[in-house]
């Protein structure tokens, strides 16, 4: 299989996921509201329940960069809306406009987390409402800057395993330069006799300054 085909197999994956989730939560918003209006313009706004309130702070500490996104470098904002149920109930979660099918799917999942809202208010009494929020995919300097390093020397083809202050890493880590004491790499027979099979692409052993930063 050509790696284009995979890739075409893999988008339209995303989408019949994406397709399904959508056909799943309207059937739910159905059962849940019923005969009822849902607003877009009400008197009191709906107000995320869940910790941290602020709805921007907490999509920015759940998300989670797809690979193949990240390794191209791709950013932007996809915009999802929601209907927030009189009983404070997140349903019918979709994406109003994409970017890319991986990014749009995670914002579907991080929206999807946010389950609990004290509901909006018209003309004095509880409504069904329809929300929009933006969910925003950036990546720091650092963080394009390496993905440029990993261009430069193949390694966003042929991914090598990292090795940080003696863990063997499976998850992107933020790494700001400053804190890089040493970076060596091994390759061949050395790398898998040290490290198994998983170092067949070679190996990367970095070294920090202070110490392994936490997992984003």
């Amino acid at each position: 299989m050509k790696k284009t085909d995979a890739k075409v197999i893999r988008t339209m994956g995303v989408a019949i996921v994406t397709t399904l989730l959508s056909a799943m939560s309207f059937s739910g918003l159905y059962a849940a509201v019923g005969q009822d209006s849902v607003y877009s313009e009400v008197d009191r706004l709906p107000k995320f329940a869940g910790k941290p309130s602020r709805t921007d702070q907490f999509i920015a500490r759940h998300l989670i960069y797809p690979d193949e996104p990240w390794k191209n470098g791709l950013e932007g904002v996809v915009t999802v809306s929601f209907t927030v149920t009189k009983d404070g109930r997140l349903m019918d979660a979709k994406v109003e406009k994409g970017v890319d099918p991986l990014l749009d799917l995670e914002a579907l999942r991080v929206i999807d987390l946010m389950e609990t809202w004290k509901p909006a208010k018209k003309n004095g009494e509880i409504v069904h409402s329809r929300v929009t929020l933006p969910v925003v995919f950036s990546l720091s300097e650092d963080e394009k800057n390496f993905i440029a390093t990993m261009k430069r020397f193949g390694l966003d083809v042929n991914v090598p395993l990292y090795v940080l202050d003696n863990q063997i890493m499976r998850a992107r880590v933020h790494l700001p330069e400053y804190n890089i004491k040493s970076i060596r790499v091994l390759k061949g027979d050395a790398a898998i006799e040290k490290y198994g099979e998983e170092a067949k692409n070679g190996v990367v052993v970095i070294t920090t300054k202070r110490g392994t930063p936490p997992l984003r």
